[in-house]
């Protein structure tokens, strides 16, 4: 029988293995929040530096991609943050098997519907999208060539 000092050390390895897997989600996510940033930023500076026509509408396919995105990785940081939680809350004498399988994810994830409506994909992606599409809008009313 283990003792309880492997119990203990057994369940902090399986604990770390999930912390750095919701650290590497976390970091998705601020990746897809920079990559958002920076493909928009470039689009708003070839739309405005060239002759051709360009509509703002261009600016929502990236956006909503990245918001779509982020919203993945946060769904499955939140499913591995709740395996992490049912993890730290059960019994030190229930035996935790390392493995993690789409079946125990699927029971733990939300709908990608649900975590897209969330404030935290919205609040950011929402006003910086209106934000560069107004900048182009101004840009372009300001610009006498166009």
């Amino acid at each position: 029988m283990d003792t309880i000092g492997n119990q203990i050390a057994w369940r902090l390895g399986y604990l770390n293995i999930l912390q750095g897997v919701i650290a590497r989600l976390a970091n998705s996510a601020a990746a897809m929040k920079a990559g958002s940033v920076a493909v928009l930023t470039a689009l708003l500076a070839c739309a405005v530096g060239q002759q051709a026509p360009f509509h703002w509408a261009l600016f929502v396919l990236p956006g909503v991609l990245f918001m779509g995105f982020h919203a993945f990785f946060l769904q499955q940081e939140r499913a591995f943050v709740q395996l992490y939680n049912t993890a730290s809350d059960a019994p030190l004498a229930q035996v935790l098997s390392y493995r993690i399988d789409a079946a125990r994810l699927a029971a733990v994830r939300e709908p990608l519907l649900s975590v897209l409506c969330r404030p935290t994909v919205w609040a950011f992606h929402l006003p910086l999208l209106a934000g560069v599409v107004l900048v182009y809008q101004g840009l372009r009313e300001a610009s006498p060539c166009c």
